[in-house]
């Protein structure tokens, strides 16, 4: 059993090639691009393509010269595969997602898909508004097994409709179903995406779990509606837990781990907190305070510092004391990446800025209007080709670094 449980682990980062972004977060799933990037002149950087969308939320992925992303027309829902260098769409999977009929669904939010796909050597898999998870073969586009997780977890569609993306370790593909009968959270096969586990009946959450290894042997930690629990990848056992209370149930935020530490953290009055994990047994509290209240997006851990939006402030934290180092308004609820030393954050209404990763201060280098209207998926940044979006549009700058 230890010696698969170490297998898992080893198989964490998907297959593709140097310089992609494959899944959510990037290739070591921690919002980090290992490339340098230059800054831009005050037009901004030069625009390489646009194309345009239709809806949606859902992040974007880049593997073998393809990027896949989804959004919606109407009452059909789409994963997309785009050329990533031209803009050219290679091929499209639409599907019948007429929202009206899941009553349930917040009225709010009915814009399109909000998960981002993921790619794992030539097939990828999206997950849909509704609960469609989907693999479909990279080239072509040929759907090759779906499965309806409303069904694997028989209830109503979320309030907010599925947010989590897709995460594969090895052969196994974890997701959040959110049922209430030992059947919240699971393992798929990947192949053909038939249970391999379920367990726990803990209130859906809409964060993307995280494979991390603690005291040598992986785990999964999923942020479910109550809150933080590690589950073993082989069989789902609970390995631990941390009751975790908001106003909504909303926790969106992908749990961070780093040395042996976990940290969580939402918005709407919670903030944030850092876990010490233990071999056996829950963990214990290192810090807990409202100094990082991530709303929807991320925060990057970067040379012992938490960088992120906490509600709609741009902030630095030191990671092991909760400490503020810096401050920034102005930007409204955004998400960043880190590459090259740098942050590349992406306000809630297009301004895209690029700032030093220190916790000196913050130090601004450049600032561009890049996008109109809301902006809540991620930048991505794969082979010196920075990707954005909004509702309506694909936006691809290059940010290469040409000294």
């Amino acid at each position: 059993m230890r010696h698969l449980l170490l297998l898992l682990f080893v198989a964490l980062v998907p297959s593709a090639s140097a310089g992609d972004w494959p899944c959510w977060r990037g290739p070591h799933h921690d919002g980090i691009a290992q490339e340098t990037v230059r800054s831009w002149p005050a037009a901004g950087p030069k625009v390489l393509w646009r194309a345009d969308l239709t809806g949606g939320y859902s992040s974007m992925v880049i593997a073998n010269g393809r990027l896949f992303t989804q959004t919606k027309d109407k009452k059909e829902d789409l994963v997309i595969c785009f050329d990533a260098l031209t803009g050219k769409r290679l091929w499209e999977h639409r599907y019948a997602c007429d929202y009206t009929q899941y009553p349930s669904l917040d009225k709010r939010f009915l814009t399109g898909p909000k998960a981002t796909p993921t790619v794992d050597g030539n097939y990828v898999y999206a997950m849909g508004n509704t609960g469609l998870l989907q693999c479909f073969d990279v080239k072509s586009g040929t759907l090759v097994w779906e499965r309806d997780l409303l069904r694997l977890a028989g209830r109503s569609c979320p309030e907010y409709g599925y947010c989590n993306s897709p995460l594969i370790v090895g052969d196994l593909l974890f997701v959040h179903p959110g049922g209430s009968k030992n059947n919240s959270v699971a393992a798929l096969d990947k192949h053909d995406g038939h249970v391999v586990w379920q367990a726990l009946d803990d209130r859906i959450g809409w964060a993307t779990p995280v494979c991390i290894k603690v005291a040598g042997v992986p785990q999964v930690v999923y942020f479910t509606g109550q809150g933080g629990v590690g589950v073993s990848p082989v069989g789902g056992k609970l390995l631990w837990r941390y009751d975790w209370k908001t106003a909504f149930d909303i926790n969106a935020a992908t749990p961070i781990y780093s040395e042996g530490c976990l940290f969580l953290s939402s918005d709407y009055g919670n903030g944030g907190v850092l876990l010490r994990l233990k071999p056996e047994g829950d963990p214990e509290v290192v810090w807990k305070n409202k100094a990082m209240q991530n709303h929807f997006s991320t925060s990057v851990l970067y040379g012992g510092h938490l960088y992120g939006f906490s509600a709609d402030r741009l902030r630095c934290v030191e990671f092991k004391t909760g400490e503020v180092k810096w401050d920034k308004p102005g930007l409204g609820k955004g998400s960043l990446l880190v590459a090259g030393g740098q942050l590349i954050a992406l306000g809630e209404h297009g301004t895209l800025v690029l700032a030093q990763a220190t916790p000196k201060a913050y130090a601004e280098a450049a600032r561009w209007q890049a996008l109109d209207g809301i902006c809540w998926s991620v930048p991505v940044l794969a082979n010196g080709t920075l990707y954005l979006r909004n509702e309506k549009q694909v936006l691809a700058v290059d940010l290469r670094d040409q000294r």
